[in-house]
């Protein structure tokens, strides 16, 4: 007697759909012994490769403009840090006491934090 009820085990989904692709004769040998490595069929080796994989998006021109803005501002950022490493200690005490050095480096900071909240906006929008 036939079981009558639903058994997910032995459900089987028929296929109609056909999909074609070319490959060269050595990417088919490979396919195929991936395939039996892994025992199954070419078809279902590919099915499950597609249907698996995650492509890696591309970035929006919004996103690219922002990665190049990070760019310039790590090169600002490494200028400074050039600039104070040539200065003896005694220079940048001298620096940073001098309230016209320190409002520029604080104009300067601010203007690299505003674009760093910017590009965060662009990148979270």
């Amino acid at each position: 007697m036939k079981n009558k009820y639903f058994d997910p085990d032995n459900f089987k989904v028929n296929k109609t759909c056909r999909m074609g692709f070319r490959a060269t004769q050595q990417e088919q040998i490979t396919i195929q012994a991936k395939a039996q490595a892994c025992g199954k069929s070419v078809s279902e080796y590919i099915r499950c490769c597609a249907i698996g994989h995650k492509p890696k998006l591309r970035m929006t021109r919004s996103q690219a403009q922002a990665y190049i803005s990070i760019s310039e501002a790590r090169g600002d950022l490494i200028h400074i840090k050039n600039a104070l490493n040539a200065m003896n200690q005694e220079n940048r005490v001298r620096c940073f006491a001098d309230p016209y050095f320190m409002r520029r480096w604080i104009s300067s900071a601010n203007k690299l934090i505003k674009r760093w909240r910017e590009i965060e906006r662009t990148l979270t929008e």
